[in-house]
């Protein structure tokens, strides 16, 4: 018997960090899909993380020790790899809500009509695919975009892409297909949701699937009679847009601006008080907390109806890089500058060059990360400024 430890992998939630140190370290019962049927299509699963947020479910074939796929890393080595991009038109979505099917179980829809019935080209052939080249800074790509039963086009695969693992892999894909699916919703004035993303290792056959997490079922919760002022309903108004919108870019901007919004109104309220030469006491420093147990407590008084935390989701709502930081902190340092990011390249001086792609994959998902923080830190300052209005029968 050897006395050295097999080497422990990187986790695969994309941390950077080793298994042990990260996700493996708390047994998360909530994740286990469990083993599937080798010809599964579908499945049901307990999704993990925030609602609304972007989640990875990764599928990972075991192979006998003898087999040279059993050495492959969980998160796929060096390679060649295939990424599907399954379609669905807004609102509409491909399966029931918790139900998680494989891109091979899906058809996908749009408003883009490739073959009959939905379009007959002018040439007449009854064509089933179209092709999508793309030359960008990660090189050329190809893509085959398929029909529906329908002709409408619901799925786009890659040809085989060579990246270092299944991250890397989708990064680059989505990156060179973006752009191709700008075009097409700004020329034909579409819109093109992607429902999901499956990215294979074509060397084992094993994939993640990038899901969006549905929203709980709660029951109606509420103060029976709630009386509040203009501050507050706006603050609702705004917070309610948020989270009417499927694009993380928007949530961020809604939430950030509710943020904004609170310390614009304690600094008013002390104004007066001081101008009334009355006393204000000032809310206590916001400090966000460090361990897990502790954010489980902290998330408890700020969402009164929700089952059992997942390890996902508390590292959603409070991630490593902030525990222990205050709020002032947090948004000024870490929050702020995306915020001006996104300004800049929405709202101010047309003439100046654009600081974030939003068909670059990582720019995205590095707002979307941070979405539930913001939710959270909104919720807290709510409550904080807000005693009587918001959350009053759910103690601190």
């Amino acid at each position: 018997m050897s006395d050295v430890a097999p080497e422990d992998p990187l986790c695969l939630c994309g941390s950077g960090l080793k298994h042990r140190r990260c996700h493996g370290s708390i047994v998360d019962p909530v994740n286990a899909a469990g083993n599937l049927p080798l010809n599964a299509t579908a499945f049901r699963t307990g999704l993990a993380g925030f609602p609304g947020q972007l989640q990875q479910m990764h599928v990972v074939n075991q192979f006998p020790d003898d087999d040279p796929r059993s050495s492959v890393p969980a998160q796929g080595a060096r390679g060649l790899y295939e990424v599907v991009f399954v379609l669905k038109r807004p609102g509409f979505p491909l399966v029931g809500e918790r139900q998680v099917s494989f891109s091979n179980g899906l058809l996908g829809d749009s408003h883009v009509g490739i073959r009959p019935p939905a379009f007959t080209p002018p040439s007449g052939h009854d064509l089933d695919r179209i092709l999508l080249q793309s030359d960008g800074d990660d090189g050329r790509f190809e893509f085959i975009g398929t029909a529906n039963q329908k002709g409408f086009l619901g799925k786009i695969t890659s040809r085989p892409i060579q990246a270092r693992d299944r991250f890397h892999a989708e990064e680059i894909a989505y990156r060179a297909l973006a752009p191709s699916l700008s075009e097409f919703s700004l020329q034909l004035d579409i819109p093109l949701e992607i429902s999901q993303i499956e990215t294979k290792d074509l060397s084992t056959e094993s994939c993640h699937l990038t899901i969006t997490v549905p929203y709980f079922d709660v029951p109606l919760i509420v103060a029976p009679q709630s009386r509040t002022g203009p501050d507050f309903r706006g603050i609702a108004s705004l917070y309610r847009e948020a989270l009417n919108s499927n694009s993380p870019v928007y949530q961020f901007l809604c939430l950030f601006k509710i943020i904004e919004a609170l310390k614009a109104r304690r600094k008013k309220l002390q104004r007066s008080a001081k101008a009334a030469d009355a006393r204000h006491t000032p809310a206590a420093p916001e400090i966000l907390p460090t361990t897990h147990q502790d954010i489980r407590k902290w998330l408890e008084t700020l969402f009164c109806v929700r089952p059992e935390w997942s390890l996902v989701a508390l590292d959603s709502a409070v991630p490593p890089e902030v525990r222990g930081k205050s709020f002032d902190e947090v948004t000024t340092d870490l929050l702020n500058p995306l915020r001006v990011n996104i300004a800049h390249a929405l709202f101010q001086d047309t003439g100046r060059e654009l600081t974030i792609s939003y068909d670059d994959l990582l720019d995205t998902r590095k707002i979307a990360k941070f979405v539930p923080l913001v939710k959270c830190i909104v919720r807290r300052m709510m409550k904080t400024d807000f005693r009587a209005e918001f959350l009053a029968y759910v103690p601190d």
